[in-house]
């Protein structure tokens, strides 16, 4: 690819959250009423947009959206408890570092807020591997029904002149492998984050990598 771009997913791609993001989920679940679930039965039920998560887990949609705001304060403040002092995934300085060097764009997609992604990006050092983080600027509760992934990369995309086979899109999640045959994109699944590789093989990746510095032996670079 003569004029190339990564895109990256952040929680549970680049930083290593999935512990954090579990014990924040189980502290919103009884903030609704709910009981706390076991980290396996998360990573087998964990979704974007997060409402049928909850109604997985006991919570109708009527609960959740009328004390969205309630629960997203409640959620965001465990989750930055418990999320504050996490690293970076296994091989993932490697990789920037390794694409950084060949001049290919990296940029972060992502539900999280674009704030609290840029601390981490700071306190991580790892902000100059990044050239544009896309996330959230409101207070967090729109992914509760949508998530506006696949707009905002094929806005930049359309913007910065990058046609399907310029971009490779790695991730974590169900989401990733959906955007990349949206955009017409390669997508790369990456185990050990938010589900379970049962749930990221079923949503069919491209390729499937069991840490981040592993993609340099794809070919896609």
């Amino acid at each position: 690819m003569s004029k190339s771009l990564f895109v990256f997913d952040w929680n549970g791609t680049i930083l290593s959250d999935t512990v954090p993001s579990w014990k924040a989920g189980n502290v919103a679940l009884e903030f609704y009423g709910a009981e706390p679930i076991p980290l396996q039965l998360h990573r087998e039920t964990f979704c974007f947009p997060i409402v049928p998560f909850y109604e997985r887990h006991g919570v109708s949609e009527a609960e959740v959206m009328e004390r969205r705001e309630e629960g997203n304060e409640t959620f965001q403040a465990a989750y930055s408890e418990f999320a504050k002092n996490a690293r970076t995934r296994t091989g993932a300085r490697d990789l920037l570092g390794h694409l950084n060097d060949r001049s290919i764009e990296c940029i972060i997609l992502s539900n999280y807020l674009t704030v609290r992604i840029e601390e981490h990006c700071k306190r991580l050092n790892i902000e100059d591997y990044f050239s544009h983080i896309s996330g959230y600027d409101c207070d967090g509760t729109t992914i509760l029904k949508s998530t506006t992934k696949v707009l905002r990369l094929q806005s930049y995309m359309q913007e910065q002149g990058y046609a399907g086979n310029d971009v490779v899109i790695v991730g974590d999640s169900m989401e990733e492998p959906e955007i990349a045959r949206e955009l017409g994109i390669t997508s790369v699944g990456i185990t050990g984050g938010y589900i379970t590789e049962k749930r990221l093989r079923e949503a069919r990746p491209d390729y499937i990598v069991h840490r981040l510095d592993a993609i340099k032996t794809l070919g896609l670079l």
